[in-house]
């Protein structure tokens, strides 16, 4: 596996993670730190742009226009 699959992976997993926590967290629907919850959704919403960014590359490096 090289560099930059290996980063996609850890990307997939923290996105994957924090997503789960966060609707375990809304269906409990106990109160919690607001703070961790910000935190949270910020997570996702910047590992899945960083994820698409990094697919976007892949999938340029592996058809490059002609």
């Amino acid at each position: 596996m090289n560099g930059q699959s290996k980063e996609v992976a850890m990307l997939a997993i923290l996105h994957s993670t924090c997503e789960a926590a966060l609707q375990a967290f809304r269906a409990a629907d106990t109160p919690i730190d607001r703070d961790l919850v910000d935190d949270l959704e910020k997570m996702v919403e910047r590992t899945g742009q960083e994820l698409q960014v990094l697919n976007a590359a892949r999938a340029a490096a592996q058809h490059p226009q002609r």
